[in-house]
C-alpha cells in the first residue's frame, strides 16, 4: 500500500542519513558501521499485517466519553433527579422559623483562622436583622459581626501568595469537593432551603429552585472535572486545566442570589484558585455554615477565606485592596457594579485582571401575530414582569405586542394587570408565588408610555408596552432572555434564532385552539437541561471571560487536550479535507507550522463533532394555561460563532495567530461571523499602507471570509470605536494587554468586553475560545412534544451549521512496528569510536561522497548465513591486521 512505501521510503532516508553521517567521518569509523551492518543484527523492525480500518478517531471516541459524562441524556437525567429531589419540607419550615426566631448573636469573623477583633484595628462592627420576622411580621432577630480592615485583606493575600497555598492532587480536590456536593449540600437541603428563605429572603418554593439550580450546576462542573481526570488514566486524550493555580480569585454574590456565590467558589477552587468570598452582612451567617462544612470535607483551611463586606458600613478601601492585588473578579450582579469594580481595579494599577460577570440584561416579551389577551400569552407575560419581586436578571422590562392583532397598549395593560398572583409576606407560607417586602410594591404595574425617567431597568414588577416598530424599544444585545409567542412554534423559533439574546423561549398558541396552553416568559428553563448566559460576545448583559452557566464552554474551562507525545505513532486520527481558502491561507504560516496547524484543525473538527448539540427529553416548565400540569420544555443547547475582534499594531506585520483564527474561521462547521480586524497604521504620505505578506492576506480574509477591515490612525481612535461598538468588544490574540493604553482597556471594560492574550495550542481550548452558547427553548403541551423536537432539529440544521458542510475525514491508522527486541546499547559493538568524529567532518550533507555507491551493502545480492559468517570473520580479521 501507499502507506507500507511511505514508511519504508521513510526507513531507506533514515538509513542514508547515518551512511552520510559516516561517509565523511574517519577511516576507523567507516569500519565500525562497516561491522554492524555484516553483523548479525539485534534489532529490526518490521510491519505487521493490516489491520481493519478504524471507524472513527482516538480522539473523537474519548471526547464522546467526555461529553457524556456530564452532556448525554442520561447523565443529565441523573443529576435531575438528585438536584430536583424534594427537601424535607417539614425540615425546612422548622429550620426557618428558628432563624427568624427572636434573639441577638454576635458571629465570630476570623482571618487565616484567626478571629478579628474588633476592639482592634479600626476595625467596625456591623448588626443586621433578618429581612422579614416570624410570620412576615416585624424583623426580631439580630446578628453582629466585625468588618475586616484593609490590613486584614491584605494579610489574606499575601500570605497565601507567600506561600503558594494550593491543593497539589487534582484527584484530592476532586475527593473533597464531591463529599461536599453530596454530604453538605444535597444531605442538608433542607437547611439551605431555610437560609436561602431567612435571609434571601425567598418564599420556599423560590429557595427550593435556588438550591436545585445550584445543585445540579456543581454535579456538571465536578462530572467534567472527574471525566478529564479518567480520560487521563485510560486513554491518556484530555487532562485537568488548572488556569487558576496559585493565584487569587476575589468572588461576590449578587445581592438576590446568594448561592451563585457558592457556585462561583467551587468552580473557582476547580480551577485551582484561592478564593476570597466577600458577602453581604445578612448571607453572612449561611456563608459561614458552608465555610464550615467544606473544611470538614477536607478542605485546606485558607483556600476558602471568607468576609462580610458588601455593605454601606464597610470602609470602601477594603475591597478596593482586593481589587488591586486579585489575580481574577467573578462576579455576578448588576452591571453597573461589575463594571465599576474593573475599572476600579485598572485605575489601582491592576491592569492584568481577570475578570467575569453574568450582568443583568433588558429582556423583552414580543407577541407576533397572538393577542396579550390569549390566557397564555397573558400568564406569561406577566410572570416574566412578576418572578422573584422582577429582581431576575431575566426579568422582563418590555412587552412588544402586534397591533395587527387589534391590540393597543391600554388592552396590554389590562390584560397583564389582570392576570391574578398569590402575594403574601410570609416566608414559610409555601404557597406563595411571590414574596412581598417593604421596599417593593404589591402589586404589576404595565406602563403605556415611556416615563420621565426613561426605560431602563425596573428592579421591580413593572413592564413597558409597546407596538412593533415603535420606540422605545431594544434589541437582543441587551438581552439574557428573549421570548416569543406565534401561532406555530415554528413561526415562534424562526423568529427567535435570529437574536442575540443568551436564552430564547418559543412558543406556539394554534389559532382557534381551545386550550390546554404552554406558556413561557423571558425565563423558566433549567439547569442541567439549559445554560444560562452563555452568549459571550453577542450580548451585553454578558460581561468579561464569562462562558455562561451550565454551557460546555464552562464546564470544559478545567480540561484541556493533551499535548503531542509517542501516542500519536499509534492512535487512529481524522484528517479532514482543508477548502481551497484554507490551502491559501495555510501559505501565510512557515512549513513547520503548516504541517502542526493542519492536525490541529483536524483535532478541532473532532471536538465540534464529539460536542454537536442535542434537543433534551422533555421537562417540567411553568404552569399550563387551561389545564392541570406543567408547559413541557425541550431545549437545545446550540453552539454559536464567537464574535471575534483581532489587533494588529503598528509595525507588527503579520502575526501567526491571526492567521489560524482565520483558518479555524474558513473551516468551522458553524455558520460564521464576519471578524472585526482592527489595524493601527498611521498616515503615510507616498508609501504603501501594508505590503506582502499582511497585504494579500488581508485580501483573501476582507474578499473571501468577509472580514471587516477597521484602520485606525492611532489608539485613540480606536478607543472611540469601541466605545461605540454594536457588540462587546472581544478581542482575541492580543500580546501583552497591561500594556496597551489604559483609555483602551477602559474602553473595553466599560463596554462589557474583554481582551485575551495570544491562542490557546489545544484543540479543547481551541473549540471553547471560538464558540458561544445559545439556548433554544420551546415550551409546549405534551402533544407538541414531537413537534418541537423536530423544529429545533431543523433549526439547527438551517441557522447553526455551515451551508456547505465538510465531507467525513478519513480515519487514519498509523502503522504499526513490531520491535523484536534490542535498542540503544543493546549489542555489543564496540562504540569507542563514536568519539573519533569531529563536528568539523564534512558529511554527505553537504558534498556527494563519490566512493558511497561502492559501499552500499544493500545493493549486494542477500548472503548465505554461512557466507555471512565468514564475512564477519573476514572483516574482523582485516581490521585486526
Amino acid at each position: 500500500s501507499s502507506r507500507l512505501w511511505i514508511s519504508a521510503h521513510c526507513c531507506l532516508r533514515r538509513e542514508g542519513k547515518m551512511r552520510a553521517i559516516f561517509a565523511g567521518g574517519r577511516r576507523r569509523a567507516a569500519v565500525s558501521l562497516h561491522r554492524a551492518r555484516l553483523a548479525k543484527p539485534v534489532a529490526a523492525v518490521r510491519f505487521v499485517a493490516a489491520t481493519p480500518k478504524p471507524a472513527s478517531s482516538a480522539l473523537v471516541e474519548s471526547a464522546r466519553k467526555l461529553r457524556d459524562a456530564f452532556h448525554s441524556h442520561d447523565a443529565i437525567a441523573e443529576i435531575a433527579a438528585e438536584a430536583d429531589a424534594p427537601v424535607d419540607r417539614t425540615a425546612s419550615l422548622e429550620r426557618l422559623s428558628r432563624e427568624l426566631a427572636a434573639g441577638e448573636e454576635t458571629l465570630e469573623v476570623k482571618v487565616l483562622d484567626k478571629a478579628l477583633d474588633a476592639s482592634e484595628g479600626g476595625r467596625k462592627t456591623v448588626s443586621i436583622t433578618t429581612p422579614l420576622g416570624p410570620g412576615g411580621g416585624t424583623p426580631v432577630r439580630t446578628v453582629k459581626m466585625c468588618l475586616p480592615n484593609v490590613e486584614d485583606i491584605s494579610k489574606i493575600i499575601s500570605k497565601r501568595r507567600e506561600g503558594n497555598w494550593r491543593i497539589e492532587k487534582p484527584e484530592e480536590l476532586a475527593e473533597t469537593l464531591e463529599k461536599y456536593l453530596k454530604d453538605k449540600f444535597v444531605g442538608k437541603g433542607s437547611d439551605h432551603v431555610a437560609l436561602l428563605a431567612a435571609w434571601g429572603p425567598k418564599a420556599v418554593p423560590d429557595a427550593e429552585g435556588e438550591f436545585a439550580e445550584v445543585a445540579a450546576l456543581m454535579a456538571l462542573q465536578l462530572n467534567a472535572y472527574k471525566a478529564a481526570l479518567k480520560s487521563a488514566k485510560e486513554d491518556f486524550q484530555f487532562e485537568i486545566h488548572r488556569a487558576g493555580d496559585g493565584k487569587e480569585c476575589l468572588v461576590m454574590p449578587p445581592s438576590n442570589f446568594a448561592l451563585l456565590g457558592l457556585k462561583d467558589a467551587f468552580h473557582m477552587l476547580l480551577q485551582g484558585f484561592r478564593v476570597l468570598l466577600v458577602v453581604q452582612p445578612r448571607f453572612f451567617p449561611h456563608f459561614q455554615e458552608v465555610q464550615r462544612d467544606f473544611e470538614e470535607c477536607g478542605l485546606p483551611k485558607g483556600m476558602l477565606e471568607l468576609v462580610p463586606g458588601i455593605t454601606p458600613e464597610a470602609d470602601p478601601e477594603v475591597l478596593h485592596e482586593a481589587l488591586k492585588s486579585v489575580d481574577r473578579l467573578q462576579f455576578t450582579g448588576s452591571s453597573a457594579m461589575f463594571k465599576s469594580l474593573v475599572l476600579k481595579a485598572y485605575e489601582l494599577g491592576n491592569l492584568r485582571l481577570e475578570h467575569a460577570g453574568e450582568v443583568s440584561g433588558l429582556n423583552k416579551v414580543r407577541l407576533d401575530g397572538v393577542s396579550a389577551t390569549h390566557p397564555a400569552a397573558a400568564a406569561g407575560s406577566a410572570w416574566a414582569a412578576m418572578a422573584n419581586n422582577g429582581e431576575l436578571c431575566t426579568s422582563a422590562s418590555l412587552v412588544e405586542f402586534d397591533p395587527k392583532t387589534g391590540d393597543s397598549a391600554q388592552t396590554v395593560k389590562s390584560a397583564l394587570e389582570a392576570h391574578t398572583f398569590r402575594l403574601g409576606s410570609d416566608p414559610t407560607d409555601a404557597g406563595l408565588n411571590v414574596l412581598l417586602r417593604d421596599s417593593k410594591t404589591s402589586n404589576l404595574e404595565v406602563l403605556t408610555e415611556e416615563p420621565a425617567g426613561g426605560f431602563r431597568e425596573w428592579w421591580e414588577k413593572t413592564v413597558l408596552a409597546v407596538p412593533q416598530g415603535s420606540a422605545p424599544n431594544l434589541r437582543t444585545n441587551q438581552s439574557l432572555g428573549h421570548c416569543i409567542y406565534a401561532p406555530t412554534i415554528e413561526r415562534a423559533l424562526s423568529a427567535g434564532v435570529k437574536e442575540d439574546a443568551s436564552c430564547i423561549y418559543c412558543v406556539g398558541v394554534p389559532e382557534g385552539s381551545s386550550g390546554p396552553w404552554a406558556r413561557a416568559g423571558t425565563t423558566g428553563c433549567k439547569l442541567p437541561e439549559s445554560v444560562f448566559g452563555g452568549m459571550k460576545t453577542h450580548t451585553f448583559a454578558v460581561a468579561g471571560d464569562h462562558d455562561g452557566v451550565g454551557s460546555v464552554q464552562t464546564l470544559l474551562n478545567t480540561v484541556k487536550r493533551r499535548g503531542p507525545n509517542w501516542r500519536d505513532q499509534e492512535e487512529a486520527y481524522a484528517e479532514y479535507e482543508l477548502t481551497e481558502t484554507a490551502e491559501d491561507l495555510l501559505e501565510f504560516l512557515n512549513p513547520r507550522d503548516q504541517k502542526t496547524f493542519t492536525k490541529t484543525i483536524s483535532s478541532v473538527l473532532e471536538i465540534f463533532s464529539a460536542f454537536q448539540p442535542e434537543v433534551s427529553k422533555p421537562y417540567g416548565g411553568q404552569p399550563l394555561v387551561g389545564a392541570e400540569g406543567s408547559s413541557q420544555l425541550v431545549t437545545l443547547t446550540a453552539l454559536r460563532p464567537a464574535r471575534k475582534n483581532l489587533l494588529i499594531p503598528r509595525g507588527v506585520g503579520l502575526p501567526d495567530d491571526i492567521v489560524k483564527v482565520a483558518l479555524l474561521c474558513e473551516m468551522s462547521p458553524l455558520r460564521e461571523l464576519p471578524v472585526d480586524l482592527h489595524m493601527i497604521s498611521g498616515k503615510q504620505a507616498g508609501k504603501l499602507r501594508v505590503t506582502d505578506p499582511l497585504k494579500s492576506f488581508l485580501r483573501v480574509v476582507e474578499k473571501r471570509l468577509g472580514w471587516k477591515l477597521h484602520w485606525h490612525d492611532d489608539y485613540e481612535q480606536l478607543t472611540t470605536a469601541v466605545r461605540s461598538a454594536e457588540y462587546p468588544p472581544y478581542f482575541f490574540c492580543i500580546k501583552d494587554k497591561h500594556l496597551l493604553p489604559i483609555e483602551l482597556l477602559t474602553s473595553v471594560a466599560e463596554q462589557g468586553g474583554y481582551l485575551y492574550e495570544g491562542l490557546p495550542s489545544d484543540a479543547l481550548s481551541l473549540f471553547r475560545y471560538v464558540t458561544a452558547t445559545q439556548a433554544w427553548t420551546v415550551s409546549c403541551t405534551e402533544g407538541q412534544v414531537d413537534e418541537a423536537t423536530t423544529c429545533l432539529q431543523k433549526m439547527w440544521g438551517e441557522v447553526g451549521l455551515r451551508a456547505e458542510p465538510h465531507a467525513p475525514p478519513e480515519v487514519v491508522k498509523p502503522i504499526q512496528r513490531d520491535d523484536i527486541g534490542g535498542g540503544f546499547g543493546a549489542s555489543n559493538l564496540d562504540d569507542k569510536d563514536w568519539g573519533d568524529l569531529s563536528d568539523d567532518d564534512t558529511s554527505s550533507d553537504d558534498e556527494p561522497d563519490k566512493s558511497s555507491d561502492s559501499k552500499v551493502e544493500a545493493k549486494k545480492p542477500e548472503p548465505t548465513p554461512k557466507a555471512d559468517a565468514e564475512k564477519a570473520g573476514g572483516a574482523a580479521t582485516t581490521k585486526a591486521s
